[in-house]
């Protein structure tokens, strides 16, 4: 559910957003190589998430979701209760977040998912960086409902795609729940190479849940995004796109 009152009141109050107050993203490897099994460490988490405002990966062999704020790395394995990650955990695949200025909000009691994507997107053109390459970095801060979140189990060789790994994935759902929601705003292309829409992990209140975020509806929560460019490092190649 969106709260049309409150986009308006967004599209009246929010700063410009100069270049220079932009963040910075760096993303290491490309989804359509995630999803095709490449599970194998491609980064780990001290040199991912050095100097990180906020992020979310995946551990060595799917073992598990990575969440990261407030100067700490969370790895949420297959039974759900979050552990402090390992600086030397192998991760695949991760999207740290850097620097920029941040927008706060509150967000309306009822806004689900759909809702909140609609809200970043206003704040984004609220700030004047929004096309169809911005990109933001969102944290959610406050207590949900209808709560799903998610870990999968360690994989072993030989890799199987992720689309048959998640068949397996566990859920864990909660009527209701406090926490932190961390992750990313990228536009709604299926390129391949950057998860389209708005994807979120999570840490609860009493650090005893976490994972993907399946979905969450809002009783009272406070949404901050900060927009970024964006930087795709590739090490099988050695290729960087962008910033």
């Amino acid at each position: 559910m969106f709260d049309a009152a409150l986009a308006a009141a967004v599209t009246r109050t929010v700063p410009k957003i100069s270049p220079t107050e932009l963040g910075h993203i760096q993303q290491t490897e490309i989804v359509k190589d995630l999803f095709e099994g490449h599970y194998e460490s491609a980064t780990t988490v001290a040199q991912a998430f050095r100097g990180a405002l906020l992020g979310i990966g995946v551990a060595e062999a799917v073992d598990g979701e990575i969440v990261a704020f407030d100067n700490t790395v969370w790895r949420v394995p297959v039974d759900g209760i979050p552990v402090v990650a390992d600086r030397a955990l192998g991760l695949p695949f991760s999207v740290v977040a850097r620097g920029g200025t941040a927008i706060t909000e509150s967000v309306a009691a009822g806004t689900d998912f759909s809702g909140l994507t609609a809200l970043i997107d206003e704040v984004r053109k609220a700030a004047g960086q929004h096309d169809d390459h911005a990109v933001a970095a969102v944290r959610v801060d406050g207590t949900f409902t209808g709560v799903v979140l998610r870990s999968e189990p360690r994989q072993q060789r030989p890799y199987r795609p992720l689309t048959e790994v998640l068949e397996h994935e566990v859920r864990f759902p909660f009527a209701n729940w406090s926490g932190t929601l961390v992750g990313f705003r990228f536009p709604d292309v299926n390129d391949q190479v950057v998860i389209p829409g708005l994807h979120l992990h999570g840490i609860g209140a009493d650090r005893q849940s976490g994972g993907h975020c399946h979905r969450a509806v809002t009783v009272a929560a406070t949404l901050r995004v900060w927009i970024d460019d964006v930087g795709i490092f590739v090490p099988m190649t050695g290729v960087h796109y962008g910033g």
